[in-house]
């Protein structure tokens, strides 16, 4: 679920219907947005709840030709406009006309190195040997800037993991359209940049790997994990319910494309949601 919508569903999501909220990699909720078609010229209420579940189809890795589908369940409070608790983590931003600036905690799911039973399952047999990458907490800091009718938005998460003590920055542009009263469409085209810390956890392959594993030593530094692009749709239901779906391509460049493990260059994720906003 980590890796879901970067910069798809949860960025409209939360455009449609919160005061401003990327799966990105989230799904409904981020604070660095600007303000919803919802509650545009209305005085936001001190709380701003959403509920939501749904289930999305994305890559076993980084990289996998294999996709699974998974669940979707979602809680996102935000209070006063100014703290928020969502699938970006826990977060506290200052906003004034178009600028947005915060930070706050995040996470990261890691990776297994072998497929896992129940319903939330992940990981991938063909990792075997490589081991488990460990979930990480990260320190966030994030910037958006209402630019006319585009939304630019940046972000810099600092893992604290015990495998991952990466640096990952992104970057998303996007624009938000109205279909009618009910429709809402956004375009959304983004990158990602990473330290070599973050790049060796996910794309590398030590001597120790290499030896355990069916991967050759690979070796790689900082530089542009990838390049995405994608299209949000939300539908209003009624008043409180709505759906969404999200679809989002990814491309690897750089060390990530390089990668042994990387079999495929290019991948995709697929979320749909129904949800009640309070």
């Amino acid at each position: 679920m980590r890796r879901l919508g970067q910069a798809g569903l949860g960025v409209l999501l939360c455009n449609f219907l919160a005061s401003p909220a990327a799966l990105a990699q989230g799904i409904l909720y981020t604070p660095d947005q600007q303000p919803s078609a919802w509650t545009i010229n209305q005085k936001p209420a001190p709380w701003d709840i959403s509920l939501a579940a749904g289930a999305a189809m994305q890559p076993t890795f980084f990289g996998s030709d294999r996709y699974r589908v998974s669940p979707v369940p979602l809680v996102i409070i935000r209070w006063r406009d100014t703290v928020s608790l969502g699938v970006e983590g826990l977060s506290l931003y200052w906003h004034h006309d178009n600028l947005r600036i915060g930070g706050g905690v995040s996470y990261d799911g890691g990776r297994l190195d072998h497929e896992s039973d129940g319903l939330l399952n992940s990981g991938d047999n063909r990792l075997k040997g490589l081991g488990n990458i460990d979930s990480a907490v990260g320190l966030r800091a994030f910037l958006s800037y209402k630019w006319g009718p585009v939304d630019l938005d940046s972000s810099v998460t600092k893992y604290l993991g015990s495998q991952n003590k990466g640096l990952l920055a992104t970057f998303g542009v996007s624009t938000t359209m109205a279909v009618g009263k009910k429709f809402i469409l956004r375009p959304h085209i983004g990158t990602a940049w990473a330290d070599g810390d973050y790049m060796q956890t996910y794309f590398g392959v030590t001597p120790l790997q290499a030896s355990r594993s069916a991967f050759p030593q690979y070796s790689t530094g900082a530089g542009i994990r990838g390049v995405n692009g994608g299209l949000t749709i939300v539908y209003r239901l009624s008043q409180h319910w709505f759906w969404g779906a999200d679809l989002t391509a990814t491309r690897y460049l750089d060390g990530a494309a390089r990668s042994p493990i990387t079999i495929s260059n290019t991948n995709a994720t697929v979320a749909t949601v129904i949800g009640y906003h309070f």
